[in-house]
């Protein structure tokens, strides 16, 4: 009788890994065939279902199971699901506005003097486009048309003008309030305004070794003024310093506890509307194009929700994550070994996946291996922990979509490229700044505080909250 059961155990094994295998291989058969993301997530997760029905590790009587997840997915209160198309809107109006050029302008008066300022210039400008950066395209595209001519004026090598456009536009996804965190700070089951604070001096760093680096290979090029029309200087700073105060309120509101997600993000467009409608930029065909890109987005991450949902209720119901769970914990890794691995395969997913695809589909795949890795004693607390953990998926996110050759970045960043910056120049621009986040991950592995310390004086003196249960 023994003999018996576990001779069944086995086999229920096997029906489990074969299952988990098969999912996972007609997903990326159908993401590679460029069928619509969402529909391949919903339609393998409804096909493994019924295998498992078939299988009898399950029945059809847990088919409502599929609509109860969806449904609660979008109508949970907690997540706030209806502020993504605000912040999207947020920065589809900012750049509607002119910031990039104006910023860029404004920039490049203020850094007169300083070595590379047109490349440092371009990097603050991603950090001010950050809620347009939901899709990666849009901050690399709209920094790309007005950066790379100067730069090249100036007699940069086009390795250079390439690697910092791309770099510009990367940054902006890990900077607050960028719709990436949210879904991040939604996955650990983490407070946004905890999220937002946690990249906050990672992400300077970032910017600062990058202008450092920029400043040093460029102290011998002679930059050439701005061929533009002269303006307000007064004027311009305005202007900066409103879309900046717009943008840096959201956060803020939230971390004060002045307002929720939802409620901070409708204020910011609020106040990027009157931004715009100051500046006269705002005509009634770009509000219209803006409103059509937001609901194109929007649409396009719901879906993306929804059948990523589907996807992993089957998921967990063919026992996709507990195998994936056994296999690596087969290989008898130290903790320390198993989040370089897992760090470097969030990088190498983040090459073919979109970073929406990569958090809601197999960051939870992997939920099981993270919850199993235990840095309390080495961060200070079991919730910080998992602020430290979301943080640095983050930066590895961002990181492959600048890694050569995949990287997103890299491939938007050569679309608005002028004539003389070939695909193979971007790439070696983005080497030295790959290798320079490499160590900045590094860094923040060895010293968690980078991450936690600006979360920890957010809560005060009040103790830190316990992290909620799925």
């Amino acid at each position: 009788m023994r003999k018996v059961h576990r001779n069944k155990q086995v086999a229920c094994t096997m029906v489990n890994e074969v299952l988990t295998v098969a999912m996972l291989v007609v997903m990326a058969i159908g993401v590679f065939s460029g069928f619509p993301v969402a529909l391949v997530l919903a339609g393998t997760g409804f096909l493994g279902f019924v295998a498992a029905v078939w299988v009898g590790i399950t029945d059809f009587q847990h088919l409502g199971l599929i609509y109860l997840r969806a449904r609660g997915v979008l109508t949970n209160e907690s997540v706030q699901f209806t502020s993504v198309p605000m912040l999207i809107f947020l920065g589809l109006i900012l750049n509607a506005s002119g910031i990039a050029e104006t910023m860029f302008r404004l920039l490049g008066r203020l850094l007169t003097g300083v070595p590379g300022r047109y490349a440092i210039a371009t990097l603050l400008i991603g950090l001010v486009l950050a809620p347009a950066a939901g899709v990666i395209g849009a901050s690399v595209i709209t920094v790309a048309l007005v950066a790379y001519a100067p730069m090249m004026a100036s007699g940069y090598a086009p390795r250079t003008a390439g690697g910092a456009v791309a770099a510009s536009g990367a940054l902006g996804v890990v900077f607050p309030p960028a719709v990436m965190l949210f879904f991040i700070s939604n996955v650990f089951y983490l407070r946004i305004g905890l999220m937002y604070v946690a990249l906050i001096v990672p992400v300077l760093l970032m910017v600062m070794a990058f202008a450092v680096y920029f400043a040093v290979t460029l102290r011998k090029t002679v930059e050439i003024p701005l061929d533009t029309p002269k303006t307000n200087l007064v004027s311009d700073l305005l202007f900066v310093l409103a879309s900046v105060a717009v943008i840096a309120s959201i956060p803020l509101s939230i971390i004060l506890g002045f307002a929720t997600l939802t409620e901070a993000a409708g204020v910011g467009v609020f106040g990027a509307l009157l931004v715009a409608l100051a500046r006269k930029r705002l005509s009634f065909s770009s509000l219209n194009s803006v409103t059509v890109q937001t609901s194109t987005m929007t649409s396009m991450v719901f879906f993306i929700v929804l059948g990523a949902s589907v996807f992993s209720l089957s998921f967990h119901l063919v026992g996709g994550p507990d195998v994936i769970f056994e296999w690596i914990s087969a290989f008898d890794l130290t903790r320390w070994e198993l989040l370089a691995i897992l760090l470097g395969v969030i990088i190498i997913l983040g090459f073919v996946f979109d970073w929406i695809e990569v958090l809601l589909v197999f960051v939870p795949v992997l939920m099981p291996i993270f919850s199993e890795l235990d840095f309390a004693d080495h961060v200070g607390s079991a919730y910080f922990a998992q602020i430290w953990i979301a943080g640095l998926i983050a930066l590895a996110l961002q990181t492959s979509f600048l890694t050569p050759p995949f990287g997103y970045a890299l491939f938007f960043a050569k679309m608005a490229a002028p004539k003389g910056i070939n695909l193979s120049d971007i790439y070696r621009g983005a080497v030295p700044l790959v290798a320079i986040e490499i160590v900045l991950i590094a860094a923040l592995i060895s010293f968690p505080q980078l991450i936690t310390w600006l979360p920890e004086m957010s809560l005060g003196d009040v103790d830190a909250p316990q992290l909620i249960q799925r």
